[in-house]
């Protein structure tokens, strides 16, 4: 059942991405999915404690405080979505994927700016990044 949920989740990012890509907004049905999905698979069939569980919510949730107090310098789509794949993986699942997505947005910055391709006030969309950090994560995840 994993191996069907880790494709479900990465069909849903990588739509997720292309309208972040193209739109800069995701929208709601779309975010509400994938909280919805979260919460049934972990109710049905998740395995995490549920305290890795209200922990990967719990950083969801602050990152909704984080674009509330920021002005949307982070957008809620964004926080909704991490909310989201807290609930589904959990808090050390969860804390792993925002590190590589972090990391690959920091390099892709460095690069736009040092090519001179984009100024310090532009911003990137983060959902590309946050299935290419799910997708590292779970060829990480499979054992031979």
């Amino acid at each position: 059942m994993a191996e069907v949920s880790h494709i479900v989740c990465m069909g849903i990012l990588i739509l997720a991405s292309a309208i972040d890509i193209k739109y800069r907004k995701i929208p709601v049905w779309i975010l509400s999915g994938i909280i919805v999905a979260a919460f049934f698979y972990q109710s049905l069939w998740g395995g995490e404690d549920v305290v890795l569980i209200a922990g990967g919510a719990a950083v969801g949730a602050a990152f909704l405080l984080i674009s509330r107090v920021t002005k949307e310098a982070v957008g809620y789509g964004d926080s909704l979505g991490i909310l989201g794949l807290g609930i589904y993986l959990g808090l050390w699942g969860l804390v792993e994927i925002l590190a590589g997505a972090f990391f690959m947005l920091a390099l892709c910055g460095a690069f736009v700016l040092a090519v001179k391709r984009m100024s310090r006030k532009c911003a990137l969309p983060f959902y590309p990044f946050l299935a290419a950090a799910y997708a590292i994560w779970v060829i990480g995840e499979i054992r031979i």
